[in-house]
């Protein structure tokens, strides 16, 4: 069964036959969230809760995942799972799961002054870099649209672009973190 196969499904009622086939995806979820302080139950219960979205956004017209319905749904149980460490107060395994080095036990900060480094590694990034990571993540437009919008060759270059503005970030946050250590 294609992806445009499970959408189809999804949008007229055979719901339980998409499920059947995105359930061997649980593998993967499984062992991510295993793998940064989560149970096997606590992965089934994020899948079940991600095929729900999904499932709901596949009802809208208008939805079309960038990449793999498998990508997709990937992404939602990662971003669930990241809440749910931070609801926990499980932040060095949110830190791991970003790629952030967690920092040294010797270092005490507060959350005002992890807002504050972020906030420095955002400001230290490009115009461009700025721009596209603000319209992805918090007006939500899609890697074709920022392509058009920024001039670049298409949703690959617009992803490739939106990588390198995130490693940028984080060598920002390290580099303020590695400077406030040694002062």
């Amino acid at each position: 069964m294609s992806d445009a196969d499970v959408l189809h499904a999804l949008r007229n009622g055979k719901v339980e036959q998409a499920f059947t086939r995105l359930y061997k995806h649980l593998g993967e979820v499984s062992q991510m969230v295993r793998s940064h302080g989560g149970s096997r139950a606590e992965a089934r219960d994020l899948f079940q809760d991600a095929l729900v979205i999904l499932h709901e956004k596949a009802l809208g017209t208008e939805f079309t995942p960038c990449g793999t319905i498998a990508g997709y749904l990937y992404g939602v149980c990662r971003n669930l799972w990241l809440a749910e460490l931070r609801s926990k107060g499980r932040e060095l395994h949110v830190q791991k799961m970003l790629g952030i080095e967690p920092l040294t036990e010797d270092v005490d900060l507060t959350a005002e002054q992890e807002v504050q480094r972020a906030e420095q590694a955002f400001e230290a990034l490009s115009e461009k870099c700025r721009e596209l990571l603000t319209r992805f993540y918090l007006n939500r437009e899609s890697l074709s649209t920022l392509a058009q919008a920024l001039g670049l060759a298409g949703e690959g270059a617009a992803k490739t672009r939106k990588y390198k503005c995130l490693e940028q970030a984080r060598q920002h946050y390290r580099q303020f973190t590695a400077s406030t250590n040694n002062a």
